[in-house]
Parts: structure tokens; sequence; C-alpha cells
């Protein structure tokens, strides 16, 4: 199971509203591909289709017919809204990836990696010249160090390491939320 409130990918299903006749109900045994079911305190969570058509689903507890999609006033709602939007249009047949499977570019994951790369490089003991010959330029394992307290690269590398320590520390908390 997973925290709806931190992963904004999430799904929200609450009740049907009253007085909407003929609503096309959101039942959570006729969903397709179904993945996994869980029952948990906050209600039923489903896991649905596969590869980037994937999507999670909490219905609310205590309710036999769901039938609205619920979009609560919160940081994230903006990848709330849009993995809600996907899954009403997926429903009514149209097939392109989920917000979720999409929100990561490759030059984004990339750029995590090396974040994550340079961080652990860090952690292992590599000194700044080190890590900057790694991750900046391979010459720069070789400048004298005048040059090296001097270097733009250094300013550079110095930057990245804060990035890295902030993705480490609290960041991949956002990104579970899709800030």
């Amino acid at each position: 199971m997973w925290r709806a409130d931190v992963l904004a990918f999430t799904i929200l299903v609450g009740p049907a509203p009253q007085g909407f006749v003929g609503l096309d109900t959101i039942t959570p045994d006729h969903l397709p591909a179904i993945i996994a079911r869980e029952e948990g305190a906050d209600g039923l969570h489903v896991t649905i289709g596969q590869g980037a058509r994937r999507a999670r689903l909490r219905f609310e507890p205590g309710f036999g017919r769901w039938g609205c999609v619920m979009l609560p006033a919160e940081r994230s709602l903006r990848s709330r809204r849009n993995t809600a939007e996907w899954f009403l249009r997926t429903r009514g047949g149209a097939a392109e990836p989920s917000p979720e499977s999409a929100y990561l570019s490759s030059h984004r994951r990339r750029r995590l990696g090396q974040l994550l790369a340079l961080f652990d490089a860090r952690r292992a003991g590599a000194t700044l010249r080190q890590l900057g010959a790694r991750f900046i330029d391979p010459d720069l394992g070789h400048v004298s160090a005048a040059a090296w307290a001097d270097a733009s690269e250094r300013k550079q590398l110095r930057r990245l390491l804060a990035a890295a320590d902030q993705l480490v520390t609290s960041t991949y908390r956002r990104l579970l939320r899709g800030e």
C-alpha cells in the first residue's frame, strides 16, 4: 500500500454524488488489468495497468458505490488533477501513458542519477578534485592546486554537491508528491 497524501499520482475515488442519475460508477472489480488490490484502514488500494499505463487508485472506505474522482486542495493538486483526467480519458478508450510514467524525462532521470552517484562517491571518501575529474571534466585531475582553487568547475561541483545533499535528505519526498 502507499500513502495517497504523499504520492500525488494516486487517483482518489469517492462516493457517487447525490442526484446524478445515470452516472457511470467506478467499480474496483470492473477496472481493467488489476495488478494489486489491498484493503487498508484508509480505503481500498487498487493498482491497474502495466508499464507506462500503470495507475494507483484509492477508494474511500465505507461506500458500496463510487463515482467521482476527488481533488483535495493541496500542494500537488496539478499532478493529481492531471492523473485524474488521464484516468477518465483512458476509461473512454484513450491509450496514452500515465502522468506518473511520464513525470521524469530522460534528462531529469540522468541528472538525478548523476546527483545520486555524486553523493555516493563523496560519501565513499572521494576528494573534491576526484569528483570534479569524474563528474565534470577528466582534465581537472591534472590541474595545479592554485588553478583548482580558482576554478569555476570547483564552484560548479559545490553546487552539484549541495543539490545532491538536498535530493537525498528531503527532495525525494517532493518527487513522490509530483512537485
